[in-house]
């Protein structure tokens, strides 16, 4: 008799659903810690186990809310603050408030209902409570009969009009700003119900509730990555032999949509478009609540290469985060030039990126600016992108590219990370 709640949260705790904010990147290298600042959401939902009694049609259940705080508390203080104004006297914050009864034998078998949402202030809260109202609460039997607190037989649930019940958590909720966070509750009704006597029929039910809960986040095991083809051919980046939405028959210069992938098992492939096998030599590793750029380029032998870039970078204020990959097989590096349109080459704002490799990423001004491409060292300009836009706080990474067939001059191309 397991009936499950399920709760979903980021910087924000939501009971029916969640708000989703922009997920921050972090070090490439490094799994991202837990943000204390911003807000993410939680969304919880209610589902049930088989009932292993045959005498029983329905539970319900009435919830009133749901509570969380930062600070763990035992079942004694579960239970107690428990009208609306002295919520804060326990450091207490509703996170969701369904007012309504559930049937806990219909949540089962994967269904599970939604209970609420709210915004939650990002940190660690490691105190949940589920606040029911006995009085409006019952177990129907199979031949119709109604136990409630007052009926006979009864069920004996607590005389208060309202009981805090702690939910027990696998681990400390962590609301991650700008993420999701999943709280599934599995409310034990099996062993939350204890028959009285020899039979429920004649000697009713005692209400012992028992709520667990284990926690999905997948800031904490997610990373989002954005595929970018520099080749000649068209491209399909999989997931476990299926393509990923956005990442479709990707032309040279084109770029899928982030995608959200497990971090320590993405299960990622490319083929071309057209094909079901696997170009070789594709490997990447992912940090889980990082955001990396994946280029697939050509190589010197004629085939296709692949490199993986993390995006943490913080932008000097106001300015945006600027990064060069050289896509092309010259034996000599690129300088790149970010000027004001029109204006003269000045300073490099990044030097001698080699072929295959790319450079760390530094800061350009925000707004519409002029790209320019030269030799190491050189004066002569290659390449010339202008009207770039740049936005405030976000980075881009420029690829340098072969030659279109036919021409001795390379190419470029700017996309946007996530």
């Amino acid at each position: 008799m397991r009936k499950t709640v399920r709760i979903t949260a980021c910087s924000t705790l939501a009971l029916a659903a969640a708000f989703v904010l922009p997920l921050a990147c972090a070090d490439s290298g490094s799994t991202s810690p837990v943000n204390s600042s911003g807000s993410g959401s939680m969304v919880v939902r209610l589902t049930d186990a088989p009932f292993s009694s045959d005498s029983v049609r329905n539970v319900n259940i009435f919830v009133v809310r749901v509570d969380a705080r930062q600070s763990d508390a035992d079942s004694a203080t579960t239970d107690r603050d428990l009208s609306d104004d002295s919520l804060s006297m326990g450091g207490w914050k509703t996170v969701a408030s369904p007012n309504a009864a559930f049937d806990l034998l219909s949540l089962q078998n994967g269904v599970s209902q939604t209970l609420g949402q709210t915004t939650l202030a990002a940190g660690t809260y490691s105190g949940f409570r589920l606040v029911i109202d006995p009085t409006r609460s019952s177990v129907t039997l199979k031949d119709g009969t109604v136990l409630t607190g007052t009926s006979n037989p009864s069920v004996t649930f607590p005389s208060a009009a309202r009981s805090g019940i702690k939910i027990v958590l696998s681990q400390p909720v962590q609301i991650v700003s700008g993420t999701t966070t999943n709280l599934l509750v599995d409310f034990d009704v099996n062993n939350s119900f204890v028959q009285r006597g020899n039979s429920i029929e004649k000697n009713g039910l005692l209400f012992k509730p028992v709520i667990h809960a284990t926690i999905t986040n997948t800031a904490l095991t997610n990373a989002t990555i954005k595929f970018i083809n520099a080749t000649e051919s068209t491209l399909n980046l999989l997931q476990n032999g299926s393509s990923l939405t956005g990442a479709s028959n990707l032309a040279f210069g084109q770029s899928s949509a982030c995608t959200s992938v497990a971090a320590a098992t993405p299960a990622l492939s490319v083929v071309t478009a057209g094909s079901t096998t696997p170009l070789p030599g594709f490997t990447t590793t992912l940090a889980a609540g990082n955001s990396f750029d994946i280029v697939a380029f050509p190589n010197a032998t004629g085939g296709v290469s692949f490199a993986t870039f993390g995006n943490a970078f913080t932008p000097t204020a106001g300015d945006a985060g600027l990064r060069i990959f050289n896509a092309t097989t010259v034996p000599t590096g690129f300088d790149v030039y970010v000027t004001a349109v029109g204006a003269p080459l000045g300073t490099a704002a990044v030097t001698n990126v080699v072929s295959a490799n790319g450079s760390s990423f530094v800061s350009v001004p925000a707004g519409t600016s002029e790209i320019r491409l030269t030799s190491t060292g050189g004066s002569t300009v290659l390449v010339d992108l202008s009207s770039q836009a740049f936005t405030a706080g976000q980075n881009a990474t420029l690829i340098i590219a072969p030659p279109a067939s036919g021409s001795l001059s390379p190419r470029a191309f700017l996309v946007t990370g996530c």
